[in-house]
């Protein structure tokens, strides 16, 4: 009996697949804006991501010392080495370039202490080791990508003329840094012995929130990544509201539909319950063209996704963000279908358990 009144369910669908395709399409548009969300948001937070590993950064108070905008004197690391630092590794965090798209993120290291404070996978090439000639690079595999450039390669940084050594991979917005020698970037820069931020461990008599004199306060490093990923957040919940409202919209539409299908089948639904089906047939009726058309327009929103997030990147301050449709994502949109499908089917399904059987019968199409 479940199987027969499925089959009719369908097979009503099948008959009438312009306006199920219709109703398919309305839902996959609601469904597409929720996987473009979650795929935007999962990009950037791939992107930004970065985990507490024990490391404060000495920046100016206020300032994206990670990113740019911070320049300490070379003074500040005596000055840290006195309040028990047993590392002070300075760096140059900078942006380079005339415009987004030709904008570099560029790191001055050491070269005798930089692996010490940031784990890297060499993706090809090698490293930046102490005694390399001038003009040697290191890039990080976004930039390598974005570029088409790889070891042996010429990249141009500031307008001086540098050849990458190693195309190196940490998974965060680092993989779009060009990392040079720390004496190359504040000759390129004109900042003498200044730098942008010291890298220390916490916990030696330094931590997050502490101040030095000259403004400068302490960090943990990461927080500037999260503090750019936290200021999408209100367009997110923005973006998601109107995702619900659409969704709302689309299982209104989809109730409509069903019931007008209901509407014009009464007389058949009405003979099927006299021949035994009950009520919860009928409402299994229903959601099974629910469900149909709410899984049609899941492929389609899906589909859609792919090829759109495939298409557009996010480009700011040097760096890609690449969407990504997660398997959470397609489940949170296919759940949503699920749930459009049941709150879609049950108004009908009502409606249909308020009349008797007589009242169907005796009804004009």
């Amino acid at each position: 009996m479940i199987r027969s009144i499925a089959y009719l369910g369908l097979a009503e669908l099948a008959q009438r697949w312009r306006e199920s395709l219709l109703a398919a399409g309305v839902i996959g548009v609601t469904l597409l804006a929720v996987l473009v969300l979650s795929a935007y948001r999962r990009g950037l937070e791939d992107r930004f991501a970065y985990e507490t590993d024990g490391y404060l950064i000495a920046q100016q108070s206020g300032s994206m010392g990670e990113f740019k905008g911070s320049r300490l004197p070379e003074s500040v690391a005596a000055e840290l080495a006195s309040r028990g630092a047993s590392l002070v590794v300075p760096q140059i965090h900078t942006i380079i370039g005339t415009s987004p798209e030709n904008a570099i993120l560029l790191r001055g290291i050491p070269l005798n202490s930089y692996a010490d404070v940031e784990p890297f996978r060499i993706i090809a090439g090698r490293p930046l080791f102490m005694g390399d000639p001038a003009r040697q690079a290191m890039i990080g595999a976004g930039l390598a990508e974005a570029r088409n450039i790889g070891p042996g390669d010429p990249i141009a940084i500031r307008g001086r003329p540098f050849t990458v050594v190693g195309v190196f991979a940490v998974d965060t917005y680092a993989d779009y840094q060009a990392w040079i020698a720390l004496p190359e970037a504040q000759q390129l820069l004109g900042w003498g012995s200044d730098v942008s931020v010291y890298i220390v461990p916490a916990g030696e008599g330094l931590s997050p929130g502490d101040t030095l004199p000259g403004g400068i306060s302490l960090a943990p490093r990461g927080q500037t990544a999260a503090a750019l990923l936290a200021e999408w957040q209100p367009l997110f919940r923005l973006l998601g509201l109107v995702a619900v409202v659409l969704a709302l919209a689309a299982a209104v539409a989809l109730a409509n539909m069903l019931w007008r299908l209901a509407w014009l089948r009464r007389r058949q639904l009405a003979v099927l319950r006299s021949l035994g089906y009950g009520r919860r047939e009928l409402a299994l009726y229903l959601l099974v063209q629910g469900a149909g058309i709410s899984l049609a327009a899941f492929i389609l929103g899906l589909s859609g996704s792919l090829l759109f997030t495939n298409l557009a990147q996010i480009q700011a301050i040097g760096l890609t963000v690449d969407p990504s449709v997660s398997a959470a994502g397609a489940g949170l949109a296919l759940a949503l279908a699920a749930v459009i499908a049941l709150v879609a089917a049950a108004v009908p399904a009502w409606w249909l358990s308020r009349h008797n059987l007589l009242e169907l019968m005796r009804s004009e199409i």
